[in-house]
C-alpha cells in the first residue's frame, strides 16, 4: 500500500495514508467484534508512513509584506492577512471574528470561535480545542489598522463577522496576490 500512487504519479501524503489505516482498523475491528475475526491486521502491522514528508514552504517578512502590497487594493483581502500573518490565527478562526473580539484598550484579540461551511451552510462553532480559547496581543500597528478597517463598515454590529467571505475566497487572494507580487504561492495555514 506504501507504494501507490495517485493520478499524478506521486505518493500519498502520510495524514492520507494515516486516514486509509484508520478506516481500515476500524473496518477489522467490527469484523472482530460481530464477525468473529481473531485478530486486527490493521493493528498488527502498525500505522503507515511515508518516509517522504513535504517540507512547509514559509514566507520570509520581505515575501509577506510585497504579498501585503499586492492584495492591498482589496481591503478585506489586505486586514484579513495582516491578521492571519501578524497573529497566528487560524483561518476559521479569523473569519469568524468580531467587533466584540477586540479590545483596543489592551491591544488583545479574543479567539472564542470558528467559521465552518457545512453542506453549504455557514455555522459558527467554538475552536478546535479546547486550548484555542485564548486572548491574543496584538501590536500597536494592527490594531489601529484593525480600527481603520472597522470605519470601512456602515452601521457595523459587535456580534457581525468582519471577515464575511470563505476560506475558499482566501485561497483564491492568497494565489492572486502572490502572482502579482511574483512570489511563490504557499498554504495559508502556514502564515501561523
Amino acid at each position: 500500500m506504501l507504494n501507490y500512487r495517485n493520478e499524478k504519479g506521486e505518493s500519498y501524503s502520510s495524514g492520507y495514508l494515516r486516514t486509509i489505516h484508520a478506516q481500515l482498523s476500524a473496518i477489522f475491528n467490527f469484523a472482530k467484534r460481530y464477525y468473529g475475526l481473531s485478530t486486527n491486521p490493521a493493528a498488527i502491522v502498525g500505522t503507515m508512513k511515508n518516509d517522504v514528508e513535504k517540507e512547509v514552504e514559509i514566507w520570509t517578512k520581505e515575501e509577506y509584506l510585497k504579498f501585503s502590497e499586492a492584495v492591498m487594493d482589496k481591503p478585506l483581502s489586505f486586514y484579513a492577512f495582516e491578521v492571519l500573518y501578524w497573529t497566528g490565527v487560524r483561518e476559521g478562526e479569523l473569519l469568524a471574528l468580531t467587533p466584540a473580539d477586540f479590545d483596543f484598550e489592551n491591544n488583545t484579540m479574543r479567539i472564542n470561535k470558528n467559521y465552518q461551511k457545512v453542506k453549504g451552510r455557514e455555522i459558527i462553532t467554538s475552536p478546535k480545542t479546547k486550548k484555542s480559547n485564548r486572548v491574543v496581543k496584538i501590536p500597536q500597528f494592527l490594531a489601529d489598522e484593525i480600527k481603520d478597517y472597522m470605519k470601512c463598515f456602515y452601521d457595523l454590529k459587535p456580534d457581525q463577522r468582519l471577515f464575511f467571505k470563505s476560506k475558499g475566497y482566501l485561497g483564491h487572494e492568497i494565489t492572486r496576490g502572490s502572482k502579482k507580487a511574483g512570489i511563490k504561492r504557499i498554504n495559508i495555514h502556514a502564515l501561523r
